[in-house]
């Protein structure tokens, strides 16, 4: 890229908020997919909304193919730049927690907070968000709307798109959109969050997201079911269901799986089973006990 339009980028951000350098762009090649690394022609990091709707109005006057980066732990190759001459825009700058409103029961953010120090927050308001992707302790709530992650309480308490309210976001040009609002009834207008929800970056670059929390669990019971074969832990999960009890986590691993986990971890799973269960039940104490006992 020509020494130019990266001043006009420092410019716009800051001399230390640019990376030019090819040691510095290569780190932006590739993400957690298994996909050609492509290096980036420059990565920038705002650290206001302002800067970054700049960011993205500069990128298309100039022509310039525009990749959104959290924290890369995607798999389906989003943050893997377009071209090589690219712009990899990382929002890890934009990491500020703006609101949690304990009365309303929702939170402003904007898009580079770690998604497992958001659900810290929140619980310490006395809330819960329930999303809880594997990477949790990495990813980012931009990276996690863009993805439309989930984790293992996704069974029983969904998504993240069915705890997205609102999202404000630049689109192409560089002009803020906003949509949705702070409450859960909200039939105003066109449903572009919902829309943005999974775009994966193609659709706009966001700089905030209202999330809907909730009251959090009363109580809560794990267990470990052991079976001899993987017909008969499936025929469980089915059961399961069908007397209408919903486990926030119901993971289900083979045996090949729980070697490996072994091997790993050494957590003492028995690993002569054919299969196992790791169930989880949550809500009020006496739901969760009578639950627990059906299971």
């Amino acid at each position: 890229m020509n020494k130019k339009l990266v001043c006009e980028f420092e410019n716009l951000v800051g001399r230390e908020n640019v990376m030019a350098e090819q040691a510095d762009r290569q780190a932006y090649s590739y993400d957690s997919a298994v996909l050609e690394p492509v290096v980036p022609a420059l990565v920038v990091r705002p650290e206001t909304s302002a800067q970054l709707g700049k960011t993205v109005r500069l990128c298309n006057e100039n022509g310039l193919p525009l990749t959104v980066r959290g924290a890369g732990t995607n798999l389906s190759g989003g943050t893997i730049p377009a071209a090589p001459n690219a712009v990899v825009v990382t929002t890890n700058g934009l990491s500020g927690i703006i609101e949690i409103n304990s009365e309303d029961m929702y939170a402003v953010v904007e898009p580079g907070v770690i998604t497992a120090q958001f659900a810290a927050a929140v619980a310490a308001k006395g809330l819960f968000y329930p999303p809880d992707p594997g990477s949790q302790t990495v990813s980012t709530l931009g990276g996690n709307v863009a993805e439309n992650a989930g984790g293992l309480r996704g069974l029983k308490y969904g998504v993240t798109k069915d705890y997205v309210m609102g999202i404000e976001f630049f689109d192409v040009n560089g002009e803020l959109v906003k949509s949705g609002s702070k409450t859960v009834k909200c039939a105003t207008g066109f449903n572009l969050s919902d829309l943005m929800v999974g775009s994966e970056g193609l659709l706009g670059v966001f700089s905030r997201i209202i999330f809907k929390l909730i009251p959090p669990p009363k109580d809560s019971r794990a267990m470990m079911a052991v079976f001899d074969s993987v017909e008969k832990a499936s025929e469980t999960v089915s059961a399961i269901i069908a007397e209408q009890i919903v486990p926030c986590t119901l993971e289900f691993l083979d045996n090949f799986t729980i070697r490996t986990v072994e091997d790993f971890r050494h957590a003492g799973l028995p690993t002569d089973a054919g299969a196992l269960l790791l169930i989880e039940v949550d809500g009020h104490p006496a739901g969760v006990e009578d639950d627990a006992e059906k299971i």
